[in-house]
């Protein structure tokens, strides 16, 4: 593989976000102009092309994808003019010849190549004088930016609630150039390939970040808590979560007093253990959100959850969850039509971030795994927490019965993280695998196991004669 092909990757990157490269993390250079020798020559330019990778995230074909998981679930519904390829995720019949598909399997690709490339370039020595600490550290930065993408792949394409199952993901862990062929890799073989990368990552990853657009030894716990959860690892995942909350708060992330505060914050914001920066018209990220508002069924969870079902009022707060209501409010809501994106997409100054991940997430894990663990009282001790912020009484959750505390932390969490990145949609699948949660609980559409993975896009098989397809 020549590095050259880095060059035309990253250019791709920069296509998908028109750059008129403003702040920290997007003073990228023309590397489509590079020779394959000069790509990387000194700690600077090797900064630069970390810079690249952090970018990706944020390029159409990763950021416009995240409301489609939450339109799959129920939790939200289109609306205007929908979502391009939105109506299959709308009637849980997704093709492998969507548009949508295809999008964020390339995307994700992207980053893993993007990753890999400034990989190899650092162990080759190409970043002349830089300390040997900063090299370890910008490998463990791709590395934790590599187990991402994967794992974003693998729940979106793999049977990732299967341990023992064949359909895991394609393995990338070298450059390659577009044109090479691989077989899947299982899905255990898969989770094990991102626990190596996040190990290696807790042990050499920054320690502390104020810029919270770049990923630390924090982010790399907090996501293997989050791949344990989905590996039904619960004891694993229960302390490995508490571990992450400690670190975490010892390296000056913490949970926003208000719920709100997260999204004006933004990028910013001291909860974000990974969101994009975004910073003026030209470094946004690209969100649909005006095209997508929430279901029935959140509503009603939102209003069940206060005090009954059909007494909220969406103008006063009177009755809805009031994440719910900082959501959806029409004043709160804004030209968005969602509390969570609070700024316009055009203009100087801050502009929507995209929380990839963040701390009240992993109080959630806790909570969960505790709970499937057996541990009540450390499970509403997180619960309760997270509850606490928006407004629920201090003994809200010791009042839950053992018997609906999964059920309670469900609907919290996805409140909590609704369209962030999906989380609902996997949460569902994962609480139905382990029967607790009917099929069809959140949306009629789902009635067959086999909508509760999306298929493989038509334009990877057609490259790679390899790839073997999900049952259908």
């Amino acid at each position: 593989m020549k590095i050259k092909y880095l060059g035309i990757l990253l250019a791709g990157t920069l296509g998908m976000n028109s750059c008129s490269m403003v702040g920290d993390i997007d003073d990228i250079k023309p590397y489509y102009k590079m020779e394959e020798d000069n790509v990387v020559y000194n700690l600077e330019s090797a900064e630069s092309v970390l810079r690249g990778v952090y970018k990706s995230w944020r390029a159409f074909n990763v950021s416009s994808f995240r409301l489609y998981m939450s339109i799959l679930s129920g939790t939200a519904a289109s609306k205007g003019g929908g979502l391009t390829g939105g109506q299959e995720f709308v009637t849980n019949s997704v093709q492998a010849n969507n548009i949508a598909l295809a999008n964020i399997y390339q995307g994700s690709y992207l980053t893993i190549n993007t990753a890999n490339n400034l990989i190899h370039l650092m162990e080759r020595g190409d970043a002349k004088g830089a300390p040997e600490q900063r090299v370890r550290e910008i490998i463990a930065e791709c590395k934790i930016q590599r187990a991402l993408a994967h794992f974003q792949l693998l729940r979106h394409f793999g049977y990732f609630f299967d341990l023992s199952s064949p359909y895991g993901i394609v393995l990338r862990n070298m450059p390659f150039a577009g044109t090479e062929t691989s077989a899947r890799a299982s899905v255990q073989e898969s989770y094990d390939f991102i626990l190596a990368d996040l190990n290696e990552a807790i042990a050499n990853a920054p320690q502390h970040s104020e810029l919270h657009y770049y990923v630390t030894k924090a982010t790399a716990q907090a996501l293997k808590a989050k791949v344990l959860l989905h590996m039904r690892n619960y004891n694993e995942a229960e302390n490995i979560a508490k571990e992450a909350i400690a670190l975490a708060e010892d390296n000056g992330y913490r949970l926003e007093e208000s719920f709100r505060s997260i999204f004006t914050n933004g990028y910013d914001s001291p909860e974000a253990l990974f969101a994009t920066y975004t910073e003026g018209a030209m470094e946004s990220a690209t969100d649909l959100i005006a095209r997508t508002t929430y279901s029935e069924y959140t509503r009603r969870v939102a209003d069940i959850l206060v005090a009954g079902d059909n007494d909220g009022n969406l103008n006063t707060g009177d009755g809805y969850d009031q994440r719910f209501y900082l959501m959806f409010n029409p004043t709160l809501a804004g030209a968005q039509g969602n509390g969570k994106h609070p700024y316009s997409l055009n203009g100087a100054g801050k502009h929507n971030t995209q929380m990839v991940l963040r701390l009240g997430e992993i109080y959630f894990i806790h909570a969960e795994a505790a709970a499937r663990n057996g541990h009540y009282d450390s499970a509403r001790q997180s619960f309760q927490t997270m509850a606490s912020r928006v407004g629920y009484p201090a003994d809200y959750a010791s009042k839950i019965s053992n018997n609906t505390l999964l059920t309670a932390i469900f609907r919290h969490k996805a409140l909590e993280l609704f369209a962030e990145n999906g989380e609902d949609w996997f949460d569902f699948v994962r609480y139905y695998h382990e029967k607790n949660m009917n099929l069809n609980a959140i949306k009629a559409t789902i009635k067959s196991d086999i909508q509760l993975v999306l298929p493989l896009p038509q334009t990877a098989l057609a490259g790679n004669n390899q790839l073997q397809q999900n049952p259908l």
